[in-house]
C-alpha cells in the first residue's frame, strides 16, 4: 500500500462495543478491597462497614453500596486539605501502629502524641494540619458538585446541605430524591428536577 491508496473492501461487518463502569462495592468486594490494602482486620471489618452506613456515606441498593452526595462532600475536603490522612499507606501503617500498641511493643500516649502534635517540625500532627488548613475551607465549595450549565448558560449544581443534598440554578433550588445515587444526577436529570 501507499499513502492515499484507495483499499477496495470486499465486505464490512459493525460491530458495536460499549464499556460499563466498574461494579459498585458490596460489602463482600469492599471487605476483600480492604484486606488487599491492609487496612482493618477480619474483626473490625463488619464495624467499618456499618459506620460508614450509620454515619450516610453509603447505602444500600440491593447488595450493592452506593455512595452518598455527603460521601462526594467528605472525600474531596479530606483529598483537598488532608490528603495524608486519606492516603492508603497511612492507613495501613496506622493499622501496624496500632497492632504493636495492642502487643505492648508501643506505648499508647507517646504515639497519640505524635500523632496529634508532631514528632518533628517536618512533621505537623493532626493539631497543626487542622489549625493550619481551616482557614482556607470553603464549606460552600467543599459541598458543591458542578454538573454542567443549561440553554442559558446558566451554572447547576448539587450541593450538600443541612436538610439533605440539593441542586441549586442562581435562585433555583430543588431537593435531590434519596434514592439519585450521585452517578445517576446528570445534567439532564438535574433540569427535569428543577423544572
Amino acid at each position: 500500500l501507499e499513502v492515499g491508496e484507495a483499499v477496495p473492501v470486499a465486505e464490512l461487518t459493525p460491530n458495536g462495543h460499549a464499556t460499563l463502569p466498574p461494579a459498585r462495592y458490596t460489602e463482600a468486594s469492599l471487605i476483600k478491597k480492604l484486606e488487599e490494602l491492609g487496612i482493618g482486620r477480619p474483626s473490625t471489618w463488619a464495624s467499618i462497614i456499618q459506620t460508614v452506613q450509620d454515619r450516610g456515606y453509603v447505602w444500600k441498593k440491593g447488595s450493592a453500596l452506593v455512595p452518598s452526595f455527603t460521601a462526594f462532600a467528605v472525600i474531596g475536603l479530606l483529598e483537598g486539605h488532608f490528603p495524608e490522612l486519606v492516603d492508603y499507606a497511612f492507613t495501613a501503617r496506622m493499622e501496624n501502629d496500632l497492632d504493636e500498641i495492642a502487643g505492648g511493643t508501643e506505648e499508647a500516649v507517646p504515639w497519640l502524641s505524635r500523632f496529634y502534635f508532631g514528632a518533628t517540625d517536618d512533621d505537623a500532627g493532626l493539631a497543626r494540619m487542622v489549625s493550619e488548613n481551616l482557614g482556607d475551607i470553603d464549606a460552600r465549595e467543599v459541598n458543591s458538585i458542578p454538573l454542567g450549565s443549561d440553554d442559558e448558560g446558566r451554572e447547576i449544581v448539587a450541593r450538600v446541605g443541612r436538610y439533605g443534598p440539593y441542586l441549586q440554578r442562581g435562585e433555583d433550588r430543588a431537593g435531590i430524591p434519596e434514592d439519585l445515587a450521585p452517578d445517576e444526577l446528570t445534567l439532564e436529570k438535574a433540569l427535569e428536577l428543577l423544572a
